[in-house]
């Protein structure tokens, strides 16, 4: 022993039995206590926590098909009687007479509407899609898809709202059950309580005064935009543009910027849906099938002002692997260098950051006859962002394919862009347009696809919503992986909606319970150093800045 002394092996034992039994934690597991089964533990974080609980709702109850639905009220009321997430929420307003285009603030659509011309609204921005919680190439294909609505507040800075904990649960549904019942029925709790937050808002008792809100925008993919907004669901009718009444012949002769394609209007639309519910026998009536439930059942969202684009899918697994499909089809038609020299630049390029994380894949040799490299979005993003890094001393600056793809990358980096003004949208309006025409140059034979048209009204769009980087679905998507990993830690489809709902609602109310605001910058411990003892230039360095 340290101080030779000797103790008796049973008093050791004792003592450590006294101090373990003496433990709080170990008391709290004890088979008396409190947290000793996944049913008092459950029982205790919602007490303890504030859970709130999902609501389950019946489809059909003879064949047991229902929904998760999390009031979205009591959810408001919960994070809004946080400090620090309050006071995010609900600060001042920007200058409305800014001439930039900032945020959604900025944008026509929201200073044209009359109910957010009041202080303290609360704006909601939706996004709806399915994901698959098993394998999608094994045999439960489609047997476990799963519809998701989450939300975010528009309120809040774009930088913020990508955390994965600012993105709330809203509603989980079977896709196929989505499909049999239609959105109207599966929405309808939610959009009930939307419309008593429009009307009567929620009592915030730190500001003494109910506050009310509303949807904004839905965020979606071009398909699930479609599907929720009553239009048509596939992309290869007449009319297949959301924003525009053009036809789909007429996008490879005519540019939108040449005012060609008249707009969607909301007087238009509701004449569009009285068409088909006047004739059953109308498939659709300008690409209109249905009314939109949200539309009808809000008083200040359309769904002609309230879905915007969505470049993930429009740019990035759209518009970006067709070219580049096609452009290395040509390069390597040219012997500027082989397939196999292709793959072995874009596998051994010294990726950074979280390129590195998200680095390319090597082409597949299907691109061939697919016309397209595949892949995902931040592959794509980055494989653009540094292809004349990668392979670009190996082609001539002149060439009509390398310059058409340098033109898109212009275009992204302007897209993507988290400040616009009138100058730079004008820029991306004849960027598009001169990409356009070099396209159509490089490959006569092929056809502008649909996203390529959607492309042309990003510049209207972005005057409309403010910069539509703060609406893509990248962060939403990336919200999926934590139900996938739920259910694969716990290996059980039984009521599998009520297990992933509940699941993260505890991990909500965690995050929430744990949430303290921070200080800017916290020292507990300075250390005085010599000046003298420093390298040279980090002593000119400092003497530059305080020379006393």
């Amino acid at each position: 022993m340290k101080h030779n002394q000797t103790i008796d092996d049973t008093v050791v034992t004792s003592l450590v039995e006294e101090l373990c039994n003496s433990n709080p934690l170990s008391i709290a597991l004890s088979s008396a206590g409190p947290l000793s089964s996944s049913v008092k533990r459950r029982q205790y974080y919602k007490e303890k926590f504030e859970v709130v609980e999902p609501v389950e709702y019946i489809l059909e109850p003879n064949e047991k098909r229902s929904f998760q639905y999390i009031p979205i009220l009591k959810s408001l009321i919960h994070i809004l009687g946080k400090e620090d997430l309050r006071q995010k929420v609900l600060s001042k307003e920007k200058d409305k007479s800014s001439t930039k285009y900032e945020s959604y603030q900025d944008g026509t659509i929201y200073k044209d509407n009359a109910f957010y011309s009041e202080e303290l609204r609360i704006a909601l921005v939706l996004y709806i899609d399915d994901f698959e919680i098993c394998n999608p190439l094994g045999t439960s294909r489609q047997k476990h898809k799963i519809t998701a609505v989450y939300w975010v507040f528009g309120n809040i800075q774009h930088s913020s709202r990508s955390t994965l904990s600012s993105v709330y649960l809203s509603l989980l549904c079977k896709a196929v059950d989505i499909k049999r019942f239609g959105y109207k029925k599966v929405l309808a709790p939610l959009l009930k309580d939307i419309a008593i937050l429009e009307r009567d808002g929620i009592y915030i008792s730190s500001v003494e005064q109910n506050v009310k809100g509303s949807v904004f925008c839905v965020a979606a993919d071009n398909l699930g935009a479609h599907s929720i907004c009553g239009l048509v669901e596939s992309f290869s009718g007449p009319f297949i543009c959301r924003f525009c009444l053009g036809q789909r012949s007429e996008f490879q002769i005519k540019e939108v910027r040449s005012g060609a394609f008249p707009a969607r209007t909301q007087e238009a639309h509701a004449a569009h849906v009285l068409t088909v519910k006047g004739d059953p026998a109308l498939a659709h009536c300008f690409g209109v099938k249905k009314a939109c439930p949200l539309t009808e059942n809000l008083s200040y969202f359309h769904c002609v002002t309230g879905y915007p684009p969505d470049i993930l899918h429009d740019i990035f697994e759209g518009i970006v692997p067709l070219e580049l499909g096609l452009c290395f089809s040509v390069f390597i038609s040219k012997k500027y260098f082989t397939f196999s020299e292709l793959n072995s630049a874009i596998s051994q390029f010294p990726y950074k950051w979280a390129d590195k994380t998200n680095s390319p894949q090597p082409v597949p040799t299907t691109f061939f006859s697919r016309k397209k490299i595949g892949g995902n979005a931040h592959e794509n993003w980055a494989l653009i962002r540094m292809l004349p890094l990668i392979i670009g001393q190996k082609i001539p600056l002149n060439d009509p394919a390398w310059l058409l793809l340098m033109s898109l990358k212009d275009i992204i980096e302007l897209v993507v862009g988290p400040v616009h003004n009138e100058e730079s949208i004008a820029y991306l309006d004849s960027k598009i347009s001169e990409h356009r025409h070099r396209f159509q140059q490089v490959f006569p034979n092929e056809n502008l696809i649909p996203k390529h048209h959607f492309l042309e009204h990003y510049p209207a769009l972005i005057k409309a919503f403010g910069p539509v980087i703060a609406f893509w679905t990248m962060r939403f998507e990336a919200k999926h992986s934590q139900f996938k990993r739920i259910v694969r830690h716990t290996g059980n489809f039984k009521n599998i909606l009520l297990s992933l709902a509940t699941k993260h609602q505890l991990m909500i109310s965690h995050i929430l319970h744990s949430t303290t605001p921070l200080p800017a910058l916290s020292v507990v411990r300075v250390t005085s150093v010599p000046v003298d003892v420093l390298h040279v230039n980090v002593q000119e360095s400092i003497r530059h800045l305080s020379p006393s």
